[in-house]
């Protein structure tokens, strides 16, 4: 009786253990819905899980298909769908009670990320029990899902259609010092056809009035989307080009209307600083992706544009919006749109026009720089190109223009480097200076145009402009730019001291800019390696070559009475000193009297105006193969400030200027500028 006793707990135990394994609990089907919906296996989940009178209401199009078309648009993510109701205890008491009931509320809680956001609900799913007695093909019960789509998105029904609300964010604009917009939203005409009010015969009158091939046209509106009432956009015109969309809209079936864009209102005169925008390619695609940008984004092409990319994107806000059957609209979820930042530069557009306007039918690149603080006010290169017509869309003409044009003025200037000529006389002073190889009082005894320091030379020659004196102290030498004594200077001052002393000017170095300019160099190896090389250093021949901002910054330092600023481009940049102890104050006042020597007896008497203390050296490089080359081009610079009010520095490059009077083209042109600038 014993034995009996002990084993008849055990037997009743297995029975009920074999009995609770047999219980088909709704968990069990959800459970395994959810495992297949969480890897999108959305045929699994329509052919194994929903009710016949699902299956009835909603065929593989409305369930397999809406899936798969929403989950991509709408980019869902992370998907997490948790039954709230399966803890032990809660489970426990359903096994118990299960056996009688074929109808069960499941609680859900889902949620996951789309592209407007993260997306969070509860909903109650109905399921139904299929009995295994029922279906030959079934083992055993089996809870099945009465589904609807709610399951999809929160309070989606049948036949609802769902969108997506894009709310553009606002490129953020680039500023001059003044608040005057470089680069901002602005309106243009959009310039279009409605093809049922078209008359092809009048394919010719449009195509030259708005200078596009006939085949460009035609391709518009051949277009897939088009329909014969449809507005179909040709190009965009400038906002201010009335006669040209006056000339259009004269013919029949065309029409503008105004839309936004991006703009650069002065046009020509800031194109390389500002740069543009365009659509976004394959390749800048696959760099940035993992940033979000789409292949319908435009990226920063050039200039300010390019530079400040990441500071100027918005990111554009989207709603998921379910359009109800009642007519009414219930929103998903939205993400709102982030405008970009603005960029406040340095630049005075006052100057920077001035100065475009007197150089604009040159080729070169200037420099504006206050002295007293490093800030730029101007940066131009030219010839140039109007950003607009990148953005509004170029034609074949005007792009041919752009790129058949032999000075090319798709290419940035301020962003070279070139030969500094006899303006480098200064910063051969200055370590001149600091080597304690400089006496600007001693006297050199020059005879002749031509100098060597001894046979070993060979055909190599030092020149000079002029003979008409010997007696050569410092003054003299700066006022008429004398080859020969800087010659001599240099080879007083060595090869390997004088690199150094360049490198600690900045050679060799980027520029502490924010925009990217190449670095000034020494020579093509870095070093000095010949005693005529020396030579042709010490005065600006030769292999050193300069970026004319970094050459700007140089000149400043000394009309800032010896304090060298770090050059500024943008507003909410701190005055910084760039270099510091280059000469003492009394050799920097030396370099100034130089400085000023240059106008009033020297090189640049032309630009000694009145009320005014101008100051500057000239110089002109000689772009040439060999030594013996005698009629190699020629780019004219001259860099100039008042020392009355040394607040503006022009520092100027002209190409081309052989035969054509020399560094005198950057001279009379830098008088005119500050003749004009106000």
């Amino acid at each position: 009786m014993k034995k009996a006793f002990v084993l008849f707990p055990i037997l009743i135990f297995v029975l009920v253990a074999c009995s609770d394994e047999e219980v088909v609990i709704p968990h069990d089907s959800m459970g395994d819905y959810i495992s297949l919906w969480e890897e999108n296996s959305f045929q699994e989940m329509y052919d194994q899980h929903l009710t016949s009178e699902a299956s009835e209401s909603f065929g593989e199009e409305d369930f397999v298909d809406r899936y798969n078309d929403l989950y991509n648009v709408l980019e869902i993510k992370n998907l997490s769908v948790e039954m709230t109701n399966n803890n032990e205890e809660q489970l426990t008491e359903l096994r118990e009670n299960i056996e009688d009931r074929d109808e069960y509320e499941m609680p859900l809680k889902i949620s996951f990320s789309t592209l407007a956001g993260d997306v969070e609900y509860e909903v109650k799913v109905n399921m139904t029990k299929q009995a295994a007695d029922d279906h030959e093909d079934l083992e055993e019960d089996r809870w099945l899902i009465n589904w609807k789509p709610e399951l999809i998105l929160p309070d989606l029904e049948k036949d609802e259609r769902v969108t997506l609300e894009e709310n553009k964010g606002r490129r953020g604009d680039i500023l001059d010092r003044n608040g005057n917009a470089l680069a901002t939203l602005g309106e243009v005409y959009e310039v279009g056809i409605t093809p049922e009010q078209f008359d092809e015969s009048n394919l010719d009158e449009l195509s030259e009035s708005l200078t596009v091939s006939n085949e460009y046209i035609e391709n518009k509106l051949n277009q897939s989307w088009v329909e014969s009432n449809y507005f179909v956009p040709i190009r965009n015109i400038g906002i201010n080009e009335e006669d040209v969309v006056e000339e259009a809209t004269s013919v029949s079936g065309v029409t503008t209307r105004v839309k936004t864009d991006r703009v650069y209102p002065y046009g020509k005169a800031a194109a390389h600083l500002t740069g543009y925008i365009g659509p976004i390619t394959a390749s800048e695609l696959e760099e940035r992706e993992s940033e979000g940008y789409s292949s319908n984004d435009v990226i920063g092409k050039r200039g300010l544009e390019q530079l400040f990319e990441d500071q100027l994107r918005a990111e554009d806000g989207v709603a998921i919006v379910i359009e109800k059957n009642n007519g009414s609209n219930t929103t998903v979820v939205e993400k709102e749109p982030v405008d970009g930042e603005t960029v406040e530069t340095t630049i005075d557009m006052n100057v920077q026009e001035t100065l475009y306007d007197i150089v604009k039918e040159e080729t070169g690149t200037a420099t504006v720089m206050h002295p007293q603080t490093g800030e730029v006010l101007s940066l131009l290169s030219f010839p140039t190109f109007d950003p607009n017509q990148f953005v509004m869309g170029m034609t074949n003409a005007e792009y041919d223009e752009v790129t058949s044009n032999e000075n090319n003025p798709t290419l940035n200037r301020f962003a070279s480097n070139y030969s500094p000529g006899s303006t480098m006389k200064l910063l051969t002073s200055l370590v001149g200076f600091k080597q304690d190889k400089l006496n600007p009082e001693e006297v050199e005894q020059i005879e002749g145009l031509r100098w060597q320091k001894d046979s070993s030379w060979g055909d190599y020659y030092v020149t000079r402009v002029s003979s008409s004196y010997s007696e050569v102290d410092f003054d003299t030498a700066m006022t008429h730019s004398d080859n020969i004594y800087f010659a001599r200077l240099g080879l007083d001052i060595g090869a390997e001291p004088l690199a150094n002393g360049l490198q600690s000017l900045g050679f060799g170095e980027s520029l502490p800019f924010t925009y990217p300019l190449p670095a000034s160099q020494v020579s093509n190896s870095g070093e000095i390696t010949s005693e005529g090389m020396l030579a042709d250093t010490s005065f600006g021949q030769g292999e050193v070559l300069i970026n004319n901002t970094h050459l700007a910054s140089i000149y400043s330092g000394v009309a800032n009475d010896g304090q060298y600023m770090k050059p500024k481009l943008l507003l909410n940049e701190e005055d910084e000193i760039w270099l510091e102890d280059v000469v003492s104050n009394e050799e920097n006042q030396i370099l100034q009297d130089a400085l000023r020597s240059v106008v009033t007896d020297g090189s640049a008497t032309q630009i000694d105006l009145d009320g005014k203390a101008m100051a500057g050296k000239t110089g002109t490089a000689e772009l040439k193969s060999s030594q013996e080359e005698d009629n190699g081009k020629q780019n004219g610079l001259f860099v100039s400030y008042d020392q009355d009010n040394p607040n503006l520095l022009l520092s100027l490059l002209v190409e081309g200027v052989q035969d054509r009077g020399g560094s005198g083209v950057a001279v009379d042109l830098s008088k005119q500028f500050f003749e004009e600038y106000k």
